[in-house]
């Protein structure tokens, strides 16, 4: 298969799943890194990978909703925002 644009969003319960399924797959190491949450404040309750990557994480990680929208639409329109912790 070939590398696609795509944008996957999990809960902070199945990240650390989605991250170990993804790193199955050549090309899936490190996602689902970064946390997302309805205030942009810690703690994340959801986990986002974007850009492209190989066909068969998409495949095997989206067995629900898929979304047509930008991510940041998306994001949206789910009531998130980047979590982004403080640095003090």
């Amino acid at each position: 298969m070939t590398d696609i644009f795509a944008t996957i969003i999990v809960t902070a319960a199945q990240a650390q799943a989605a991250r170990d399924a993804a790193a199955q797959i050549p090309g899936g190491e490190g996602m689902f890194a970064a946390g997302l949450s309805a205030t942009g404040n810690a703690p994340a309750t959801h986990y986002i990978s974007s850009g492209y990557m190989p066909a068969e994480i998409v495949d095997a990680l989206t067995m629900c909703a898929i979304s047509e929208l930008p991510p940041d639409e998306a994001m949206t329109d789910k009531g998130l925002k980047p979590c982004v912790p403080s640095a003090t």
